[in-house]
C-alpha cells in the first residue's frame, strides 16, 4: 500500500479546483501525500466561454487542456480522464462506474478516497452519481484494500467558512474534517484561471478571480468522513480533523 495516495474521484474539469483545491496544493506542495485525479467527463456540456473561445465541437478538448494545466499548478500526480457524456453521468449503470473506480484503486493503491458529498454540493445530477458510484466502490472493496478512508467534500451551511444553503450543503457540526491553508489561495487561483472556458462560473462562484484576485478563495476545503475501516477510530462534532491521514500513523 502507498500510504500517502489520495485519489480524488470527480465528475467535471474544474470540480477538482472548486471542491479540493486548498487541500490538492496542501498535500503536493508539502510532500504529505501524492494526489491523483480521476474525471468522468470532459464537460462537453459546459459553456465555452463569454466571447467563445472554441466551438462546442472543440470544448471537450479545451476543457482537457483547461484541466492538465490546473493540475500542473495544483502539484496533481495524475490525470485520469473518462468520456461519459456531460449531464449524463447518471445514466451510466452505477456497477460500470464501480468497476473502473476498482481498477483505478488496484492502480494507484490510495489510503485515502475523496468525492463529492451525495447532494453534489451543487445539486448537479453528475456530481451526485459520482458521489453514489464512489461510495459503492468503497463498500464493495475486498478486505486487503489499501483504502482507508472515504471522504465527502462539502460546504457548511452555517459557521466561519462561506456558508451556503442547504440542501446543498452540510452543518458545520456535522463536517468532520478541515483543511485550512489560506497560504496556497494564490495557487488555487492560479488554477481556477486555468479553466478560462468556464470564467462565468468561476467568477459567479470566486468573484475577482479571473481578474486576477484570490480574496474570494475560501481559506478551508470541508470534508465529511463518510466511511473507514481504522480499528477504534473516531469523530467527533468538538474535535474535527485537520488532516485526511488523522489515525492512520502516516
Amino acid at each position: 500500500m502507498k500510504k500517502n495516495n489520495i485519489l480524488f474521484v470527480y465528475a467535471h474539469p474544474d470540480d477538482e479546483t472548486f471542491a479540493s483545491g486548498i487541500t490538492i496544493s496542501k498535500y503536493t506542495q508539502e510532500n504529505k501525500a501524492e494526489c491523483h485525479l480521476l474525471c468522468a467527463t470532459r464537460g462537453q456540456a459546459g459553456k465555452p466561454g463569454d466571447p467563445p473561445l472554441c466551438s462546442i465541437e472543440q470544448l471537450p478538448a479545451y476543457r482537457e487542456q483547461e484541466l492538465r494545466e490546473a493540475a500542473s499548478l495544483l502539484g496533481l500526480a495524475s490525470v485520469k480522464l473518462w468520456d461519459y457524456q456531460d449531464k449524463l453521468l447518471n445514466t451510466v449503470p452505477v456497477d460500470e462506474l464501480v468497476k473502473r473506480i476498482h481498477q483505478a484503486i488496484e492502480v494507484l493503491q490510495p489510503a485515502v478516497l475523496v468525492t463529492f458529498a451525495p447532494h453534489g454540493i451543487s445539486g448537479h445530477p453528475d456530481h451526485q452519481a459520482i458521489s453514489q458510484a464512489t461510495t459503492k466502490a468503497v463498500q464493495t472493496l475486498g478486505a486487503e484494500t489499501s483504502v482507508r478512508k472515504l471522504y465527502y467534500a462539502t460546504r457548511p451551511s452555517n459557521g466561519p467558512f462561506g456558508a451556503i444553503e442547504p440542501p446543498f450543503s452540510d452543518p458545520i457540526e456535522n463536517i468532520t474534517t478541515i483543511i485550512n491553508a489560506p497560504e496556497y489561495k494564490p495557487q488555487v487561483a492560479a488554477a481556477l484561471r486555468a479553466h478560462k472556458t468556464q470564467h462565468l462560473s468561476v467568477e459567479r462562484v470566486f468573484p475577482g478571480v479571473p481578474s486576477g484576485g484570490f480574496d474570494a478563495v475560501p481559506p478551508s476545503n470541508h470534508y465529511i468522513l463518510a466511511w473507514h475501516n481504522l480499528p477504534s477510530y473516531s469523530v467527533s462534532a468538538d474535535k474535527k480533523e485537520a488532516d485526511l491521514f488523522e489515525g492512520m500513523g502516516v
